[in-house]
């Protein structure tokens, strides 16, 4: 026992000896998290890492030259892109040990900051590569999906100065393709068989030019290069590997645009004249007891739809006519028609657009949102989309569900899927905007020239 005259802190020390070496959460006392950071080099250093998926078989790893400079938001982007991801997920970085390891410092992506699952975790874009990696032998872990794992070893092979004109980030070798996105957490070359048309593949020229071509992400849209509609959705998608289509699309606009003349943009929008004359017209367009348009306007309507075209069946029931359908309530969204008394009349906005001969500006308008909550931002990629894929080609809509997704951030109920891109007003009125050159069968996601051309003079308003 101590004497009475040991003083407290006597006491503390005598314990801190006797309990050395022992695990201090069994005491309610967890290890204090050590912070590994560095001071930056003096001068900015290109470090060549290698990059291994852990226990994968054969090993898939890629080497990579990156700056020093760089943050670990952007060595996540790089990432994302050397291993053909797509950045649905949460991710972390960890120093010290693997992520979630006590002791091992966390850098954490902006969504567990936010959530704070992690009180003592840094945000990624606050820290730089050269803080934690300096010399060879350096170490960092990385961690993607916390579902699927994906658990990357980086170790530095070698360090140099960097030069004036070393890229961010450069592709030097590898080996293997890396497995899919949400394929649970597959990494040994027979299950990958079942996925992988060639897991034995890897192009290393390829990757980067891949990695090149990104490197505008890393330092973010300027206002005087991109539309003005799209600096909010090319901010917000940020660093994701999504981003680097919608830039590269986003730029294809600045190129001249030759505006419609009026005489076709009347003829390209008569589905949407016919409803603008009959709202406006007294009483405007009366609807059955269940809400849904006569059959009589059923039928006119869908003569002048191109979306009803070759529709199968009568056409006389608007709830068996599914575009015509969806295209009226798409102009209800738009904020077009409105429902009062058992009739669709027009809008305000609407009505005093129409009587000042305005059709085009109010088509025009209705694209475009007034303020960006998730579906305006939403109609505002598609729009891009359309803009910038030649007419008669499908759209690519897994890879708008991908940049949709990195807007919009990971969610309980997933990624954004391509029925919910199906669902926006935006894709209904342009749908039916022009002239049906195809059978219903061939379309798919294709749109007239005239659609395109809307929706490029859209963005540039």
């Amino acid at each position: 026992m101590p004497s009475t005259d040991d003083t407290e802190d006597d006491i503390l020390a005598r314990f801190r000896k006797l309990t050395a070496g022992l695990d201090h959460e069994v005491f309610g006392h967890p290890p204090e998290t050590a912070d590994r950071r560095r001071p930056e080099p003096s001068a900015v250093q290109v470090l060549t890492v290698r990059v291994d998926l852990h226990r994968s078989t054969p090993p898939i790893w890629r080497r990579l030259e990156l700056r020093s400079d760089l943050s670990l938001e952007d060595v996540h982007t790089v990432l994302q892109t050397a291993f053909d991801w797509a950045g649905y997920h949460l991710w972390r970085f960890a120093a010290g040990g693997a992520p979630f390891d006590d002791g091992a410092q966390q850098f954490l992506c902006e969504f567990d900051v936010e959530e704070g699952e992690d009180p003592d975790g840094i945000p990624a874009g606050e820290v730089r590569l050269g803080e934690l990696l300096q010399a060879a032998g350096d170490t960092l872990e990385y961690l993607y999906d916390y579902g699927d794992g994906w658990d990357l070893g980086i170790v530095v092979e070698s360090v140099r100065e960097a030069e004036e004109d070393d890229a961010p980030a450069r592709a030097t070798g590898g080996s293997r393709a890396a497995p899919p996105e949400d394929c649970g957490g597959l990494r040994d070359e027979e299950d990958l068989k079942t996925l992988l048309e060639d897991p034995a593949f890897f192009d290393v020229a390829a990757l980067g030019l891949e990695l090149w071509s990104g490197m505008t992400m890393l330092t973010g849209p300027e206002d005087d290069v991109v539309p003005a509609l799209l600096v909010e959705p090319l901010t917000l998608v940020g660093r994701a590997r999504a981003g680097q289509d919608l830039m590269d699309r986003a730029l294809l606009l600045g190129a001249p645009l030759a505006l419609l003349p009026d005489s076709a943009v009347e003829s390209a929008l008569r589905a949407l004249t016919w409803f603008l004359e009959r709202a406006d017209a007294e009483g405007g367009i009366p609807l059955t007891d269940a809400g849904y348009l006569r059959p009589a306007d059923v039928e006119a309507a869908s003569a002048v739809l191109p979306q009803m075209a070759d529709w199968i069946g009568m056409n006389n029931r608007e709830v068996h006519a599914v575009p015509l359908q969806m295209f009226r309530t798409s102009l209800q969204r738009a904020g077009i028609l409105r429902k009062h008394k058992g009739a669709l009349l027009l809008t305000r906005r609407a009505r005093a657009y129409y009587r000042t001969g305005n059709v085009r500006e109010l088509f025009l308008d209705s694209l475009v949102p007034s303020r960006y909550e998730t579906e305006e931002l939403a109609q505002v990629v598609l729009l891009t989309y359309v803009a910038t894929t030649k007419p008669g080609l499908p759209l690519p809509m897994v890879e708008i569900a991908r940049v949709l997704t990195a807007i919009i951030g990971p969610s309980e109920s997933g990624p954004v899927t391509t029925g919910a891109i199906l669902d926006l007003p935006a894709w209904h009125l342009l749908a039916n905007t022009g002239t049906v050159t195809s059978r219903l069968s061939e379309r798919g996601f294709c749109f007239s020239p005239e659609a395109t051309s809307l929706a490029r003079e859209a963005l540039a308003r």
